[in-house]
């Protein structure tokens, strides 16, 4: 019997998704409740492709169609490669595809593109073309022995009456400005203590948040708890003073003081500054797209 392709919404199907990602998916662990916390900024565009085989789902592509198109997730069971089944699920998710197809990162994202080795030849047979790697980094923070920073800035939890200007910092950075509603969100939320700001003469020139395991994608897949820095980032005219290494250095301290095992940062090219502080690479993600004039 040929297998058999369906494509459902995500929404109103979740645990059909869920289940199998938990039950196939071994490499890459995770818990439902976060499969479906990352998807949530997409989650009325995104169409589950499931191929069916004597009853049960043996491979699958999540793709977001809307505004943006972009594949979240391709995965053919091991037991069923070699069958033509990613062929299949791919051909039927490009038929619905109006414009540039990205891979990875979309509204919101599991992988911020495709993992080296999973799926990345495939695909650029197929039409994709890479721009640039990205890259994820851990450090074991046992073996963390934190240097002394001089840069001349006072770096801790932000104040309340901060929070304004942190994002007119962000919003006239131009390379800043992506993580806006990252930061309104704590801010909203009254979080204040896991964005850290570096201050030079009363100014905010930097920033970064502070994440928790729920916050990290992959987590489950080292050993401990594992904690992060994340968009972290210093004002353009301010940079070559030490300011980012005086934030990564004060949040990774302070994940060791409150108990976690492991610093993680995710979604970064900046492999030979962060291995400066112990960080090293454990993922690598091809970034790119099929372009529409294909």
């Amino acid at each position: 019997m040929p297998v058999k392709i369906e494509r459902i919404p995500l929404k109103n199907n979740e645990k059909i998704f869920t289940d199998f990602w938990t039950g196939s998916i071994q490499d890459w662990r995770i818990d439902p409740d976060q499969i479906l916390f990352f998807a949530q900024p997409a989650l009325e565009n995104i169409w589950l492709y499931l191929a069916w085989d004597s009853g049960e789902i043996c491979g699958v592509l999540a793709n977001e169609e809307g505004p943006v198109n972009s594949i979240w997730l391709l995965f053919v069971h091991p037991d069923f490669r070699r069958r033509g089944i990613g062929s299949a699920l791919f051909h039927c998710a490009l038929s619905r595809i109006c414009g540039d197809w990205k891979a990875g990162l979309g509204t919101g994202y599991w992988w911020q593109g495709v993992p080296v080795g999973c799926g990345d030849a495939f695909l650029e047979k197929r039409g994709f073309q890479w721009s640039w790697t990205s890259i994820d980094m851990l450090l074991d923070l046992d073996k963390w022995t934190s240097p002394v920073s001089e840069a001349p800035v006072r770096v801790s939890p932000m104040n309340k009456d901060e929070g304004d200007p942190l994002l007119d910092m962000l919003k006239n950075e131009k390379e800043l400005v992506h993580w806006i509603p990252a930061y309104r969100a704590l801010i909203d939320g009254n979080r204040w203590e896991k964005i850290f700001v570096a201050r030079e003469g009363g100014r905010i020139v930097g920033s970064a948040i502070l994440m928790d395991e729920k916050e990290i994608r992959w987590h489950k897949n080292f050993p401990g708890r594992t904690g992060g820095i994340g968009c972290l980032g210093v004002r353009e005219a301010h940079r070559g003073k030490g300011i980012g290494a005086a934030l990564v250095i004060t949040l990774t301290n302070e994940l060791k003081h409150l108990g976690f095992d492991q610093s993680y940062i995710g979604y970064t090219w900046l492999e030979k500054w962060y291995g400066k502080f112990g960080y090293r690479t454990v993922y690598r993600f091809k970034m790119g797209q099929r372009a529409s004039k294909l």
